[in-house]
């Protein structure tokens, strides 16, 4: 995906509904936000911590691009998985 919507969740979109529209596959019954997609915010100067921080020790400049990534803007670090424990 070239420009990857965030959704209301806090997630960038990380699938697509039976219509084809953009969703977050992690919230999706849980959350209202999984299906409404929201304005991207400026990410510039942020970074993200893969969610295994604590083994792994990745960082990437946060952004909607990175697998599951979760925009945490009252945190330090946004969330994203970085593979470190493989894709299956």
């Amino acid at each position: 995906m070239s420009d990857t919507p965030m959704m209301e969740c806090g997630h960038a979109a990380n699938a697509s509904g039976s219509d084809g529209s953009p969703c977050c596959a992690i919230c999706i019954g849980i959350h209202p936000g999984a299906e409404k997609v929201a304005e991207t915010p400026d990410f510039e100067g942020r970074t993200a911590r893969c969610s295994y921080y604590n083994t792994c020790k990745t960082v990437s400049p946060s952004g909607t691009k990175l697998a599951f990534f979760e925009h945490l803007p009252d945190k330090e670090f946004d969330l994203y998985y970085c593979g470190c424990h493989g894709w299956n």
